[in-house]
């Protein structure tokens, strides 16, 4: 195919112009230092190498997360009129009361990363729906933005053209859409960017700054311990805050409560705009994956919605340890199984059975997948030829990579890839950012 031929192309022309990319290879390092595209405060993890993608493959990614919103959507309607289709998501009383509560705009879900195993052939499969503090737009902006005017992409600019992805403009005029169904006026909003904050706030929060002051919004970057709800308004320090672009997650929104107890009673009454709201949690949770593969609790799916859900949804269930037919099934189909914790971030807990021996595999179903567990079908990861750089050589090994599809108000935005050696790729473990650009001859 003619995407993997550009990877082919740009592997044989590293390795026969060593000495020149290596030295191109310390000035984009240099740059991607000086940059904000940083991760806990240290520059990303990144390998010179682009991600090569064509409108083929944009196509067939607009297409299928068109297909996934529509089932989703249709979970969270259920949900959201059907009380006992919402006891199998097993919900706290107060984050189903805020998941009820209408955030006064139609979107369920402003903002979503779907993170997908994609291999060239076109075959693929979901591994994680991200609808609850996305994050990695600035990695991929200014990545793209070094890559632009590098050797890297340059040695094709006489028979392609090429583009990458914008993620802060597009995200802003998604937000203000939003608040404009709110706020049924054309203000501009005071808006903050809401996180846990312990020292310096991410790079990523000052780079939508920027973007929201540019856009004529007042912007602070808030912990939702800061914020303050008095006489029907949610105020940092005087700043009256309209809008709330929410990094928080919701699962530390709920266990930690009583510390954000003004946070939780402007929005139950209404008087705080969030962009994404709470009934982002229903498709979030990594339980959704369960109840899509259930035909007794998802009757209102059509057959070609299943179909699609049992072809490019790994089937998952819900583990219990309990279950001595289920333990057993674990232990003997160890190779082709994960099990993986309902609501956990960067990968936490997951444990992919292929990477552990019999021994360790029983220890893990003993002691770690008590409570709150899902046993899931492993998806085999795509692995492409990728260029590792060292100050005096270049290698090429076969990487693991997956996908993050950016959705912003329920559209296909961008595109951001991370890659690693491992089975699991995230921030946990050994794991590269990579910059996607869409190819096309001239």
């Amino acid at each position: 195919m003619e995407t993997e031929k550009l990877f082919k192309v740009y592997k044989e022309n590293l390795l026969q112009n060593k000495q020149e990319f290596i030295e191109e290879y310390k000035t984009v390092e240099k740059a991607v230092e000086e940059s904000p595209a940083r991760y806990k405060g240290k520059p990303v993890e990144f390998l010179y190498q682009p991600m090569f993608l064509s409108s083929k493959d944009m196509n067939m990614f607009d297409n299928l997360t068109q297909q996934l919103m529509t089932i989703l959507n249709k979970v969270i309607q259920h949900y959201l009129h059907n009380e006992d289709f919402r006891t199998h998501f097993g919900f706290s009383s107060l984050l189903e009361k805020m998941i009820l509560k209408d955030p006064g705009y139609d979107c369920n879900t402003p903002m979503g990363r779907f993170d997908i195993f994609y291999h060239y052939n076109g075959s693929f499969q979901f591994c994680e729906l991200n609808a609850d503090g996305s994050s990695g737009m600035s990695e991929q902006q200014e990545l793209q933005k070094i890559f632009s005017s590098s050797k890297a992409l340059n040695q094709y600019s006489s028979h392609y053209e090429y583009k990458g992805f914008e993620l802060f403009q597009s995200w802003v005029d998604a937000l203000l859409a939003n608040y404009k169904k709110y706020s049924k006026a054309n203000e501009k909003p005071n808006v903050a960017i809401m996180d846990w904050i312990e020292g310096e706030p991410p790079s990523e929060f000052i780079e939508f700054k920027k973007y929201f002051e540019a856009n004529g919004c007042t912007t602070v970057i808030v912990d939702p311990r800061w914020l303050e709800y008095k006489n029907g308004k949610l105020y940092y320090k005087d700043l009256p805050i309209d809008c709330i672009y929410r990094r928080a997650v919701t699962w530390e929104i709920i266990e930690r409560a009583e510390e954000v107890q003004d946070f939780i009673n402007a929005y139950l009454a209404g008087d705080i705009c969030v962009i994404g709201p709470l009934r982002s949690q229903i498709i979030h949770n990594k339980n959704i994956f369960a109840i899509l593969h259930d035909k007794d609790k998802t009757p209102f799916l059509s057959d070609d919605e299943r179909g699609f859900i049992n072809k490019h949804i790994p089937f998952t269930i819900v583990f219990n340890n309990n279950d001595n037919e289920m333990v057993k099934y674990t232990l003997e189909n160890k190779n082709k199984l994960v099990l993986k914790p309902m609501d956990k971030y960067a990968s936490r807990g997951v444990r992919i059975g292929r990477d552990y021996n019999d021994h360790e595999w029983m220890k893990i179903i003993k002691d770690e997948a008590v409570e709150d567990y899902l046993l899931q079908e492993f998806c085999m990861v795509p692995k492409i030829s990728m260029a590792k750089f060292t100050y005096d050589d270049i290698e090429f090994f076969d990487y693991n990579y997956i996908i993050g599809l950016f959705m912003y108000n329920g559209k296909l935005q961008g595109v951001y890839t991370r890659v690693g050696t491992k089975n699991i790729i995230g921030s946990i473990v050994e794991c590269y950012t990579v910059p996607n650009f869409i190819l096309e001859k001239k």
